[in-house]
């Protein structure tokens, strides 16, 4: 089940579960209210995607190569919205899985990580380059619209080798539960918190101009423009 935060004709945001070219309106955040729905409709061709999940404290990434960061919540940005560039130095972007919490969580076994899912997105990280190299994990990650997730939550999706596709690269997801499990046990997750997972793909670097699209079938493409800022 595909579920979208969304707004349409300048309304506040609402949530919806996809269905073709509509989006039937719940009443209110499934993962607090489940999905009771208002018996209303919206048009996807008249609503504007946003970000399908704010976390409610935090975003954690971890690489293909077991690095572990974190990015604060107002880093997150939606499908279409601008990645704004630092006036200086180099910035990259990577493709990932975005993994949502749908429960407190604290201390879980790899065995059990599905039971605290949510669903998954797609997300893009964003990195500034030469923070990362001067070892300023919280500054080269943490950037305003560094962590763009959407277009939509995959509530069924099935993560295990699941195809991460950037420009022409394509990387491959594994380790998410371990990951659930690893970062468990050092932070209590919240519900609505993101786990950012990595692959072995290569990032490309952003210039003013540029549009990012990042795809993983069975869940949709993510497309940002980037600005400076």
């Amino acid at each position: 089940m595909k579920i979208a935060r969304f707004t349409a004709a300048g309304d506040d945001p609402r949530y919806g579960i996809l269905d073709d070219e509509e989006f039937v309106v719940l009443a209110g955040d499934p993962l607090f209210g489940g999905f009771d729905t208002t018996g209303e409709r919206v048009l996807v061709a008249q609503s504007k995607l946003l970000a399908p999940v704010i976390p409610r404290s935090k975003v954690i990434g971890v690489t293909a190569d077991g690095m572990v960061y974190l990015k604060p919540n107002t880093a997150v940005v939606g499908p279409g919205d601008a990645i704004q560039l630092p006036p200086t130095g180099a910035v990259t972007a990577a493709g990932v899985l975005a993994v949502v919490i749908g429960s407190l969580a604290k201390r879980v076994p790899a065995a059990d990580a599905a039971s605290v899912i949510f669903g998954y997105t797609v997300g893009t990280d964003v990195t500034a380059a030469d923070q990362l190299e001067a070892g300023q994990w919280a500054l080269a990650k943490g950037y305003d619209t560094f962590a763009p997730i959407g277009p939509v939550m995959e509530t069924e999706f099935d993560a295990s080798g699941a195809q991460v596709v950037l420009g022409g690269s394509t990387g491959t997801v594994s380790g998410v539960a371990a990951a659930v499990e690893r970062v468990s046990a050092v932070w209590t997750l919240l519900p609505g918190d993101v786990i950012l997972i990595g692959t072995s793909a290569p990032a490309v670097t952003l210039v003013v101009g540029d549009s990012v699209s990042v795809e993983i079938d069975g869940i949709g493409i993510l497309t940002n423009p980037v600005r400076g800022r």
